[in-house]
């Protein structure tokens, strides 16, 4: 297939088009995939130590060959970087428009360089590609850039469709993130602090041109026979009303819910129920994107008689809160009206910020002042002012936020690159270690969901190349105990869907990595394939689709292959920065601390980190004494030439060279310092 990728040097100005090889497609899929090779090409050119906020850093967009050709799996875009907050491997997947549409205007990956000397965005229009002055859209939120652009580009030869960031994005806030069409964000690892280093408001896209399919009638077939399936799935009815908050009752039942900075895994008060929101605030059910047969996505309006809380807040619209929202605010900060847990939802959009490396960040602080580890005093030098740190309280809740989106005091500067970060710099500040109430796995990425009885899940959160993640390899199997799903993947063992052992959990994250690898590589939504694992399994049923568009064949084994060998190139990426299996953790509370309450309460992580941990370096191939990668598994995958490299800067197991440096620390995060 042909794809049109974009190069775009902001430092020079310099624009180029180059055409991707078919052999790209077939050794990367698409998508994430070939946003992975970019970005492990661009540093084997430029320092892979650089800093994250310099012009050195890329950003790379892509989408895969299944976006906007009529499949009905939806569409998802994807950002890969190196991370600011993290000083790892960065991704960041969103919905909206913006991905197929800029497929429309000839290309299907991005690539942004250096920096430009004032603010700038770049217009794509039907193959034409201008870097514009941005000036005027400095300090507006996402939302008004969208609705700016548009206006200023007008709607020939298509609406304008974006990607812009808020100011969080323009501070360089570490967990700052990028937001398609002004209400999708790609929120995880800081992909809007990149785009701020370089002085990058939004690139915008508008287009008519069409996709090419390699065999149109099969892809037909295929799409009319899925919309069926979906038609027939029960679960797929639940899910176009609630969308993922179905999963507030799911998890108040198995006890997966974060409240209070993981002081508890239930959350309190009955209002925030996925029931309630339909019933009070849904107004109607929508897609992200043109191409879905779900619509799991919907719109609210507060009337303003749905609670006492909701008077506050008359007229807002936005989106529905996902589940990941509800969990950030009702449960992380203990918010207990709808109405205030969407607010933060369309603020923190708005904004342009991780809601998940916040919340950790402002619950961190609010259970401190909770147990009287830190004073009034203490309190008032962090914010230049008195300031309540109660839980629950949305008007003081939004003044945090204010802090870290504006960078206007030492709160915001401490705590720009999340939790993590933020309580080591705090504990150094105060000459006091406060990181076993900093929630976070590996990295330093925050996570708002319960880990400690769920192998897998706490898996999980320490071996994700991106940090702390829910993503990359999503518990399916366990949370939902499908020994169903076990049986057919691990040649009828039953253990992979029981939450109470360990055997098959490392087993299922690498499996479950390497399917997700192929989803994001397709460029379709993950949300169909949850609801009928099996029946719409990535490397069997998708793959037929992906054959029908871009020609490529494979059995169900190379396309698990397929997927492997993306997990491997992400992790080779973080092993040139240093990463070994020291790396591989999750925080205190979780490891050690019992679970307080709910069907697993007394549960700790701990009690089966290890195994579960040298289960999955088995199942990868990898070392399980340092977590390296092995030639043997490099060779197998076809990475000869990234062993190659791997081994020449001491990050493969079994190989060193005297002459090399052995990069033993992660540089996760510049430390900002506190102004004077």
């Amino acid at each position: 297939m042909e794809s049109g990728l974009l190069r775009v040097d902001l430092t020079t100005g310099e624009i180029k088009r180059e055409i991707l090889p078919h052999s790209m497609f077939e050794r990367w899929v698409g998508g994430s995939g070939i946003n992975d090779w970019l970005l492990w090409e661009h540093f084997l050119k430029h320092d892979i130590m650089c800093d994250a906020r310099s012009p050195e850093n890329v950003l790379i967009f892509g989408v895969g060959p299944l976006a906007g050709v009529g499949s009905g799996i939806g569409v998802k875009g994807r950002l890969t970087f190196k991370s600011p907050c993290y000083g790892s491997f960065g991704d960041s997947t969103g919905g909206g428009k913006f991905p197929y549409v800029v497929r429309f205007s000839g290309y299907d990956y991005i690539v942004v360089t250096g920096k430009a000397p004032k603010p700038v965005y770049i217009h794509i229009c039907n193959g034409e590609v201008t870097i514009c002055d941005a000036t005027h859209l400095w300090g507006k939120d996402s939302a008004e850039t969208h609705q700016m652009l548009r206006k200023e580009l007008g709607d020939y030869p298509s609406e304008a469709y974006t990607l812009s960031i808020g100011q969080a994005g323009e501070n360089q806030v570490g967990i700052a993130g990028v937001i398609a069409d002004g209400w999708r964000i790609h929120a995880r690892c800081g992909g809007g602090g990149v785009m701020g280093s370089k002085n990058l408001k939004a690139i915008v896209t508008q287009g008519t041109q069409g996709i090419k399919i390699d065999d149109p009638s099969s892809l037909l077939e295929w799409s009319d026979g899925f919309r069926q399936k979906l038609d027939a799935n029960e679960a797929a009815y639940g899910f176009k009303r609630r969308g993922t908050l179905g999963a507030v009752e799911m998890y108040q039942k198995i006890g997966g819910n974060f409240w209070r900075n993981n002081q508890g895994a239930m959350f309190r008060g009955e209002e925030v129920r996925s029931d309630n929101w339909v019933k009070k605030y849904h107004k109607y059910s929508e897609v992200c994107s043109s191409d879905c047969y779900i619509a799991c996505d919907g719109r609210y309006k507060i009337e303003g008689h749905e609670s006492d809380a909701a008077q506050k807040y008359v007229g807002e619209s936005f989106r529905h809160p996902e589940y990941l929202t509800t969990g950030s605010s009702a449960g992380a900060l203990d918010v207990r009206d709808w109405a205030e847990v969407a607010h933060w939802g369309k603020i923190t959009n708005d904004y342009g910020i991780d809601n998940q490396d916040l919340s950790c960040s402002i619950s961190f602080l609010m259970e401190l002042k909770q147990r009287e580890i830190i004073s009034d005093r203490d309190v008032e030098e962090l914010f230049g002012r008195p300031q309540s740190l109660e839980w629950g309280k949305m008007e003081d809740i939004e003044a945090l936020v204010e802090d870290v989106v504006y960078q206007r005091n030492p709160f915001g500067w401490l705590f720009r690159d999340g939790a993590y970060h933020g309580a080591l710099r705090y504990s150094e500040q105060q000459g006091q270690n406060f990181m076993k109430y900093a929630m976070y796995g590996k990295g330093g990425a925050s996570f708002t969901e319960e880990m400690r009885p769920f192998p897998t899940w706490m898996n999980n959160m320490a071996v994700a190349s991106r940090g702390a993640d829910h993503l990359k390899g999503i518990g399916l199997i366990e949370k939902f105990q499908r020994r169903d799903l076990s049986k057919v993947y691990f040649n009828g063992r039953t253990e992979a869907g029981d939450p109470t052992i360990p055997d098959l959990k490392g087993a299922s994250t690498a499996l479950i990595e390497n399917q997700v690898a192929l989803i994001n590589s397709y460029g379709v939504c993950m949300f169909h394939w949850m609801l009928d694992p099996l029946g719409y399994a990535p490397e069997s049923y998708y793959g037929e689709v992906y054959t029908a568009v871009t020609g490529i064949d494979r059995t169900k084994e190379e396309r698990m292959l397929d997927g492997e060998r993306i997990c491997n190139l992400e992790k080779a990426f973080n092993s040139r920065l240093g990463m070994r299996r020291e790396h591989d953790t999750i925080c205190e509370r979780w490891m050690h601390e019992p679970c307080p309450e709910g069907p697993n309460k007394g549960r700790v992580a701990g009690d089966m980190f290890e195994q579960v941990l040298e289960e999955y370096y088995e199942w990868r191939g990898w070392d399980k004494e340092t977590g390296l990668q092995t030639r043997q598994k490099m060779e197998e995958l076809g990475l000869e030439d990234v062993a190659d490299v791997l081994a020449a800067d001491n990050a493969m197991a079994g190989e060193r060279r005297a002459d090399r440096a052995v990069h033993v620390d992660v540089k996760i995060a510049d430390d900002p310092g506190i102004p004077d």
